[in-house]
């Protein structure tokens, strides 16, 4: 097994794993942070999914596919973030 293939199994178990504070945060939360909290476990879940389709060998569906859908969901957050914060400070 080459070192690449068992650095993507590690990441893959450990990002899976922590994936799951999120997601029981999302299922406690109300409001906006529950929508931020839903939005970090989606892009851990994304991200856990492109180590893990590396590791099968679907190198093109994880660089092409999966990596930007990563991407997208983290911009995604950080915009929401961003909005949550302007209606805060527009409101104070």
């Amino acid at each position: 097994m080459s070192e690449l293939i068992e650095i993507n199994i590690i990441n893959s178990i450990a990002i899976f794993s922590a994936s799951a504070i999120p997601i029981y945060l999302s299922c406690k939360l109300k409001g906006n942070l529950q929508k931020l909290t839903i939005l970090v476990g989606i892009f851990a879940i994304t991200h856990a999914i492109y180590h893990t389709t590396e590791v099968f060998g679907f190198e093109e569906i994880a660089e092409n596919i999966i990596e930007p859908l990563s991407v997208l969901v983290l911009v995604v957050f950080g915009f929401w973030y961003l909005r949550i914060r302007s209606v805060r400070r527009a409101t104070v």
